[in-house]
């Protein structure tokens, strides 16, 4: 394989103040910038040495893919006979390590012919862009993001403080070393690859507790961390999830952990703990690079190959069949282009194609590749052939003669012609119209389509062209017509607006006008009516009413379209005007009050009636079971139940059904089981059942019919004596009274001759009890006074004629019911002179 774009690498090497001949660090130089072949081997570089001036060996070389390494598909290979050196391939880093057989030392003669040996291969054809290769000495790793180098140094259970100093004690190469300061994800990565276990880095808090810093290297002093694990940072920091934590054991020192994630941080003390444990310090990382005083060594060098790929492409379009012309622009190498993806013809190498003749879309291969090699990815480039438009090459547009001059002349809307062009779907095609074939075919001086009079030309000329450019010119002959339909010619389409808002606004089907609009002109025309809203759409035929079968009139209850009709062979048209009168009739309103009551107690029948009527309209009225019991605007019915009118216009437009219920009800029936008295109580009270009483809605009242009525059944404190409860049903039908005798007893009387309370006797007592009752009278010593009848006067406070005392008194009333049954009743009463 030819070797081009060689690239030498070469490095400076800058004396450190100090240094002698004794101490010059080696240089690496290597050659090898490459193009690769996919699928073959190659060596990384095409040239390699080691120039040290006072050394001849060395005990370790790493190869690393730096950057465009691909895991699983890149690899690297030491090829030949070396019997001094051992490689290793590490496939998750993407290095080579190169070390003496038995770890003893390797001659740089045997070295630099490894490297020449070292090939790069992918197993990927579709292996593509640039791999770069680092090639560095000594047991350090390096990271090509800092140029930097990283060394975990095992010292179980080492103090920080000690692995600080330690580490500055050490150089590589003469690169000052310490405790690893990381930045970044890609030094968190690294330097947790190379710790076995917990190691220190330069992170603490001992100065400032709560500010974690960096207390080594360049970056001393700089903080990346503020506050506990809920804390937050300026830079980078990797803590382990629920680190920094705060602690008792003044955990105040950095070190990568293997509990978490790889490379992530732990806060542990200054001496570590657990010896043994998971705790246990396992050492520490050294950095080298980056420090004031170091040296510019040359310990790495960078080799490169590059994988040819394409960059861009430009595909190619035509018009009709022929040949395209298609290019493709490699990063590096020669374009090769083919017939298919794999296989097929080889068309030429060259970064542009003339495609063979094609009729149809065709997709082509290009491959970028070093000249002399076939192999890799082909990247498709599509060559587009786009459809010229079918078109009719003469067509004849006619317009009806109706602007007001019988001349022969009027105006056009060319844009009728479009569809007869094409032969139906215009959507894919745009349409511009020239008064010469030659501004047609240049595309040049279009005129307006729309109005067009043909007073100007009766021939002009219509460029179809498609959204890709294609196109060819059509001849477009415009004639005029005359009408043919009388004048005050007039159709009409009527609705009801019968929906649940009067608006005048109704869907109509426009086309159930048109076959009266047709048999107006001789059968066998091929003629179709179209609807537009204004005269000037109409004559033009543009902004057609489409949908027919769903247009809204746009002016409530009558609105008045233009029709054209015209003929489908050719455009003609046979007459246009304002033939269409679309009317909404209203639908019929009035009123009825929604509710009546039907007393059961007097059936007197009641009449239902419409009132606040919109119009002159007929009416029907209808009972629960659907049967029709009026004519009229009036209905009178004999029973509760729900009736339904409907009111009709002259027009036979119907009112919504509305409904009115007629509710039966009743006076109350009330009866002694209906009735709970409560007397001879300190609160005498009365209770009506109303659950028996009937099928109204009930109020009461006591002793007072005309009220005030209440529509709880419950009369409290009631004073003894004979009462009425007045019971109303609210609907109207009337009311029902019930006598109630309420007992009682005097709490005190005063027997001075004034008329007011001069006896006292039981009260209230009712003809359920017999005249066999009693009441006796006792003073407090139990003696009886006096026994009174209590229907008679009562006692007057006399014994024998003598005025008693006054004082208190008791009585025993013995009542007998008239069914025989005793009830007594005992209390006592005072006596006040």
């Amino acid at each position: 394989m030819s070797r081009v774009y060689k690239l030498l690498f070469f490095f400076v090497f800058l004396f450190n103040q100090g240094w002698t001949q004794t101490n010059i660090p080696p240089e690496l130089v290597a050659i090898g910038d490459q193009i690769y072949c996919p699928l073959s081997q190659i060596n990384i570089v095409t040239d390699f040495d080691i120039i040290d001036p006072d050394d001849v060996e060395l005990d370790i070389l790493k190869i690393l893919i730096s950057e465009g390494y691909l895991e699983g598909e890149d690899v690297l290979t030491l090829v030949g006979s070396h019997p001094n050196i051992v490689a290793t391939w590490d496939a998750v880093k993407g290095k080579l390590t190169l070390e003496g057989v038995a770890n003893a030392p390797m001659l740089y003669t045997d070295v630099i012919n490894a490297v020449k040996s070292v090939v790069f291969n992918s197993l990927s054809v579709a292996v593509s862009g640039e791999k770069v290769f680092t090639i560095t000495i000594g047991p350090a790793e390096y990271l090509p993001l800092t140029g930097h180098y990283y060394e975990f140094v095992p010292d179980k259970a080492s103090i920080w403080t000690n692995a600080k100093f330690a580490t500055e004690a050490k150089n590589y190469y003469g690169l000052q070393g310490y405790l690893a300061t990381i930045l970044s994800p890609e030094e968190a990565q690294l330097t947790g690859e190379l710790a076995s276990g917990l190691a220190w880095i330069g992170g603490s808090e001992a100065s400032n507790i709560g500010t974690w810093q960096w207390e080594t290297g360049p970056e001393a002093g700089t903080v990346f961390w503020e506050g506990n694990h809920n804390g937050s940072t300026p830079n980078f920091a990797n803590w382990m999830a629920g680190e920094p934590r705060t602690s008792p054991f003044s955990e105040h020192f950095a070190a990568i952990t293997k509990l978490g994630n790889l490379g992530e941080w732990d806060n542990i003390p200054r001496s570590g703990s657990q010896t043994g444990g998971p705790f246990e310090v396992k050492g520490y990382v050294i950095e080298y690079g980056g420090m004031p005083n170091d040296p510019l060594v040359k310990i790495l060098g960078e080799t490169k190959i590059a994988v040819p790929k394409i960059d861009s492409i430009v595909e190619g379009a035509r018009c009709g069949s022929g040949s395209v012309q298609l290019e493709a622009i490699p990063s590096a190498g020669d374009i090769h282009w083919f017939t298919s993806l794999t296989g097929g013809r080889f068309l030429g190498s060259g970064t542009v194609l003339n495609t063979p003749v094609i009729s149809t879309t065709t997709t082509f291969y290009a491959l970028a590749a070093p000249a002399g090699c076939f192999e890799g990815i082909r990247i498709p480039v599509v060559a587009t052939v786009n459809e010229v438009p079918s078109v009719q090459p003469l067509v004849v547009l006619t317009n009806c003669d109706e602007d007001g001059a019988s001349d022969g002349f009027t105006d056009f809307n060319l844009n009728e012609a479009n569809s007869f062009i094409v032969n139906g779907n215009t959507s894919d095609f745009s349409f511009t119209y020239y008064l010469s074939y030659n501004d047609a075919d240049n595309k040049v001086n279009a005129i307006n389509a729309a109005p067009f009079n043909n007073n100007t030309a009766s021939t002009v000329y219509a460029r179809v062209e498609s959204i890709h450019g294609c196109y060819r010119v059509s001849t477009v002959n415009l004639q005029v017509s005359t009408s043919s339909l009388p004048a005050g010619y007039m159709q009409e389409l009527e609705l009801c607006d019968e929906d649940r808002i009067i608006d005048g606004i109704k869907v109509f089907d426009l086309s159930q006008a048109s076959a009266a609009f047709i048999n107006e002109f001789p059968a066998g025309q091929n003629l179709s009516v179209r609807y537009f809203r204004n005269a000037y759409d109409a004559q033009f035929g543009q902004n057609e009413i489409l949908p027919q079968s769903r247009y809204m009139n746009e002016t409530p209850f009558s609105q008045v379209l233009y029709v054209r009709i015209q003929s489908d062979d050719n455009g003609a048209c046979f007459g246009y005007g304002p033939y269409l009168r679309l009317t909404v009739h209203p639908r019929p309103e009035f009123e009825v009050e929604q509710s009546e009551i039907f007393c059961l107690n007097n059936q007197q029948p009641v009449t239902l009636f419409t009132f606040n009527a919109k119009g002159n309209y007929t009416y029907q009225w209808l009972d629960s079971s659907k049967n029709i019991i009026s004519n009229l605007p009036t209905a009178t019915v004999s029973m509760g139940g729900q009736y339904t009118v409907i009111g009709t216009s002259n027009n036979g437009c119907e009112s919504f059904p509305i409904t009115i219920t007629v509710n039966e009800s009743a006076s109350a029936i009330i009866t002694n089981d209906d009735v709970t008295v409560e007397s001879l109580s300190n609160n005498n009270t009365i209770t009506i059942n109303p659950d028996n009483l009937g099928i109204g809605d009930y109020e009461f009242s006591l002793d007072n019919s005309s009220g005030p009525y209440q529509s709880t059944p419950v009369f409290t404190n009631v004073s003894a004596g004979n009462h009425i409860v007045y019971t109303k049903d609210i609907n109207g039908c009337g009311v029902s009274e019930f006598e109630v005798f309420i007992m009682g007893f005097p709490r005190f009387f005063t027997p001075n001759g004034d008329g007011y309370n001069d006896t006292w006797n039981i009260i209230g007592l009712s003809t359920e009890f017999s005249g066999n009752s009693s009441v006796s009278i006792y003073d407090r010593y139990g003696n009886l006074i006096k026994q009174l009848n209590p229907w008679g006067a009562g006692w007057d406070g006399l014994r024998k004629g003598r005025e008693l005392m006054a004082t208190d008194y008791w009585f025993v009333a013995q009542l007998i019911e008239n069914s025989g049954t005793t009830k007594i009743v005992r209390g006592h009463f005072s006596l006040i002179r």
